[in-house]
């Protein structure tokens, strides 16, 4: 007797599923800072380089 072997067919392979989860990934880190920066100030301010420096300065004392 012969064993019928599946063939699986993704609607998405892996690679396209694993780019989208770090895109989506990275969306939310953007939104996350924006929205907790923005609780402090304008909430575009952290894409600027000032504001990076000054954290990194805060943190280093």
């Amino acid at each position: 007797m012969k064993k019928e072997t599946k063939i699986v067919h993704r609607r998405f392979p892996m690679l396209v599923r694993l780019l989208l989860y770090i895109y989506v990934a990275l969306m939310l880190v953007v939104i996350g800072l924006m929205i907790g920066y923005g609780i402090l100030s304008n909430p575009f301010e952290v894409f600027r380089i000032e504001t990076w420096q000054h954290i990194r300065d805060l943190m280093r004392g």
